[in-house]
């Protein structure tokens, strides 16, 4: 794949087949949004298809999400608009059409794994001996009130692993390795434990 200097920054240039289906998916026209659908699907399932499976692992699962990938492009294209590069379409495709997707499989998928906020209230609070002394409420609220103290990376990972990512997942999504998030989960587990006990001294 070449390069090109767009701006002053290197991005990957976009092939004219894939440029001139993403200007005909974008179309106000919908015959030819129409037509400009399957060389679109043509120019870009195997880019997709690498970039889920670095997510997923598993190639009939990103079929899968692919499918609703370009059922929900189809449904509202206006995203893809401005995209000038084949860098930002898979960036954007992410962001606006397979995160959603893929956290439905992280469910599924994880459902065994999968960590509500009363999961990881009951988490953190029973070595310190306040269930008997607070309310779920009181308990929930201390909690919710903890996760808003957390460094915004800590919070990140707390939150993806209560929407059931698994740390593989969690580790593509904020760009680090696998052996980061765990220690990462361990160590705002131990911080969340603390600040709920200091919640309970003062209360």
């Amino acid at each position: 794949m070449s390069a090109t200097r767009i701006g002053g920054s290197d991005r990957f240039a976009m092939n004219r087949r894939l440029r001139n289906a993403l200007k005909g998916i974008t179309a106000p026209d919908v015959d030819r949004r129409r037509r400009a659908m399957e060389p679109f699907v043509r120019a870009t399932f195997e880019m997709f298809s690498r970039y889920l499976y670095r997510y997923l692992g598993n190639e009939v699962e990103c079929e899968d999400v692919l499918e609703d990938v370009y059922g929900d492009i189809w449904e509202n294209p206006e995203r893809l608009r401005n995209v000038a590069s084949e860098k930002e379409l898979v960036r954007t495709v992410y962001l606006y059409y397979m995160r959603k997707r893929l956290r439905e499989v992280y469910r599924r998928m994880n459902r065994h794994l999968y960590l509500s906020q009363k999961d990881l209230t009951n988490l953190t609070a029973p070595e310190l001996g306040i269930l008997e002394t607070m309310s779920q409420d009181e308990l929930e609220e201390a909690l919710h009130r903890a996760l808003g103290r957390l460094k915004a990376r800590e919070r990140r990972a707390i939150e993806l692993w209560m929407e059931g990512m698994s740390s593989r997942a969690i580790a593509n999504e904020l760009k680090t390795t696998v052996g980061a998030v765990k220690m990462l989960k361990f160590r705002t587990i131990l911080k969340l434990k603390k600040m709920l006990n200091e919640y309970c001294q003062e209360n």
